[in-house]
Parts: structure tokens; C-alpha cells; sequence
């Protein structure tokens, strides 16, 4: 499609250039007039914008196929970001978030802190989903363990997003 443009230009350019040169003799040959100063910098202003207008009317005539590319483009990245979000969102265990959902709500009782409470605990912690001072200072067994624990804004977005993701998944 380019190359049929830029023959068309080329026979432009040349008879542009034809003219600009018939100018320059007349300039030369007889009195110069202002409009004749004028004539010769038009002419070569325009042979200066020949050579780009090959590419702005491909550009202008492929708007549609490259508006399609773009929009095709975009829609891939926003499924590969959806598809990171929830794999770094399913990411962690449904026992870990459970635990995290539980004490959230405040409602983490009863309770007796085991190896794997207490793995998750520190994982919750060293994610910075949970604050807590340390946590082997927890009773082993109580009645409310989100009575030591807080969970933090980071926390609290993961269960939202993580909430968001499952409802996805689920419709």
C-alpha cells in the first residue's frame, strides 16, 4: 500500500521541483516581485513535507487496523494481569486465609495455637497482613486469638481481593 503512494509523491515531488526551478529562472531573468519570493518558499516548503506525507496517509488509512491492534493489545494485558492477580491472590493456603479471614472478623475462638497455626501466624506476620508483638507471647489456648493479633490494611485488602477473586471464579 506504501509503495503505491510513494510513486504518486515522486511524480508530485518532481513537478513540484519542475516548477520551483521555471520560478527561479523567472527570478533570475527578469525584476524580482514579492510574490514571486513568496511562490519559490512555498514550493519549497512544500517539496521539504513531500517525503513525510507517505507515511501520514498510511498512518491515516491503517487508523482502523492499528485501532484493532491497540485494542487487541489491551485486552491481553488486562487477562494477563488478571491472571497474576489471582494466581498471587490463590497463592496462599485456604487454611492460611481462613485464619486471616477469622481474625479479622474478631471471631477466632476458641482457640489452641498448633505447629501449623503457628506456621501461619508468622507467615501472616512476615507478609504484613497481621501485627503482632511476638508470637510466642500468645497463650497457647484461649478463647479469642484475635484478642493478640491486628490485622492490618494490607490484610484486609488481600481478603477483599481475594473474596473478589473466588466470587469470579465462581460465576
Amino acid at each position: 500500500m506504501t509503495q503505491d503512494y510513494s510513486a504518486k509523491w515522486w511524480a508530485v515531488f518532481i513537478c513540484i521541483a519542475f516548477i520551483e526551478a521555471v520560478l527561479l529562472i523567472l527570478l533570475i531573468s527578469r525584476q524580482p516581485t514579492p510574490l514571486l519570493f513568496v511562490a519559490i518558499i512555498a514550493i519549497a516548503f512544500l517539496l521539504f513535507l513531500i517525503p513525510q506525507l507517505d507515511e501520514v496517509i498510511a498512518l491515516t488509512f491503517d487508523r482502523g487496523k492499528l485501532e484493532s491492534k491497540i485494542n487487541s493489545i489491551g485486552k491481553k494485558v488486562s487477562t494477563t494481569k488478571a491472571r497474576s492477580d489471582k494466581l498471587v491472590l490463590l497463592s496462599m493456603s485456604k487454611s492460611m486465609y481462613d485464619t486471616l479471614k477469622k481474625v479479622a472478623a474478631g471471631s477466632f475462638s476458641p482457640y489452641q495455637i498448633s505447629d501449623v497455626l503457628e506456621r501461619e501466624l508468622y507467615h501472616l506476620k512476615d507478609l504484613g497482613y497481621i501485627e503482632v508483638g511476638r508470637i510466642r507471647d500468645i497463650p497457647y489456648e484461649g478463647n479469642n486469638l484475635s484478642e493478640y493479633l491486628k490485622v492490618t490494611d494490607s490484610g484486609k485488602q488481600f481478603i477483599e481481593l481475594r473474596k473478589s477473586v473466588e466470587e469470579d471464579s465462581k460465576g
